[in-house]
């Protein structure tokens, strides 16, 4: 009993003192550091680079400007920049359960072709402190040999 109504204090404190709770990163930081926005003729482009507050949703144009298909999934990823460096984000494995569509596969995007994709960051649970972000999407490719390629396209929220 006495941990809850701790718990609740501090819940309290920082509501009334307007301090948001620190982000909850992996431990260790992103192994790639240096990522574009575009590689191998795949591009990610965002609605918008600067947000008030935590958005909703973040919409996206991707494309692909390769002579290639590219298999993806509804799911991108999210790092924060702290200390000079970027940690992927953390949230409830709960997610994938609560929002079975939430992949890394199920779509092609074909040569030539772009996609406009709405990313939730509601569904994560998360709230976005103020700060630098990257949101990161990966394709795989679907001849073989069979590898992945990783973009991202950094936003701030204010």
């Amino acid at each position: 009993m006495k941990k809850i109504i701790g718990l609740a204090l501090i819940a309290v404190l920082f509501a009334a003192c307007g301090v948001e709770p620190p982000m909850t990163t992996l431990t260790d930081p992103s192994p790639d550091q240096e990522m574009a926005s575009s590689k191998s003729g795949l591009s990610l482009l965002l609605d918008e680079q600067i947000f008030a507050e935590t958005p909703s949703v973040i919409v996206t144009t991707i494309k692909n400007d390769s002579m290639q298909d590219f298999g993806f999934g509804e799911y991108f990823h999210i790092e924060f920049k702290k200390d000079g460096e970027w940690y992927i984000l953390t949230h409830s494995d709960a997610v994938f359960i609560n929002n079975p569509n939430m992949t890394d596969f199920g779509n092609v995007l074909s040569a030539g072709q772009k996609t406009t994709m709405v990313f939730s960051i509601e569904k994560l649970g998360i709230v976005l402190v103020p700060g630098e972000y990257r949101l990161v999407k990966t394709f795989l490719t679907q001849e073989q040999a069979f590898f992945e390629i990783s973009i991202a396209s950094a936003f701030a929220v204010e």
